[in-house]
Parts: structure tokens; sequence; C-alpha cells
């Protein structure tokens, strides 16, 4: 049991922190909001972004991190920071699309 909750804060404590931080780096949303200008896709397909992209990336690092014996632990917290990077720019993304993309 206390390798579980060791693997869930390894998980989630990277993940809440990357969160966080590019919510304080790009606060009101303009580098996110110029990104989806060039990427029109992340706010057209936001079930991609939010739920399919963090799936892919865990399973592909799952993989590979199988393949070459990466140990579990920088695993769990590759992908928290990866998982959280992805988030971060998914809540930012919805606030800007909710705000209409107007305050820019």
């Amino acid at each position: 049991m206390s390798e579980i909750v060791k693997y869930i804060l390894l998980t989630g404590i990277p993940m809440a922190l990357t969160q966080c931080l590019y919510r304080a780096i790009d606060p009101d949303g303009s580098k996110t909001g110029a990104l989806a200008k060039k990427l029109p896709i992340l706010v057209e397909k936001k079930f991609l972004t939010q739920i399919v992209l963090p799936m892919l990336l865990v399973v592909v690092l799952g993989f590979i991190c199988l393949l070459v014996k990466i140990p579990l632990a920088v695993y769990f917290i590759i992908s928290g920071l990866a998982v959280g990077l992805i988030n971060g720019l998914a809540v930012t993304l919805m606030y800007y699309t909710d705000q209409g993309g107007s305050k820019r």
C-alpha cells in the first residue's frame, strides 16, 4: 500500500506544481492565446487536448520506460510533469475560449 501512495505522490505533486507554474507564468493567457492562434486544433479539439493527449503521452512514455528500463519513480515524475503542463495549457485554453479570446 505504501508503494501506491508513493507513486501517487510522485505523480500528483509534480503535476500540481507544473500546472500552477504554468498558470503563474501565463496568468492572462496571452502566450497560450498566441499558441492557439498558431495551432487552432488546440481550441477546436478540446477533447484531444484534455483527455487523449495526456493518455497517449503516459502510454507511450510507459512503453519507452519499459524498453529502456527506466525506474518507475522517474516514469511517474516525468508523467506528472508532462500531464501538469498539458493540463495547465488546457485550463488556460478553456479560460481563454470562455472569455471569447477578446482580452488580447
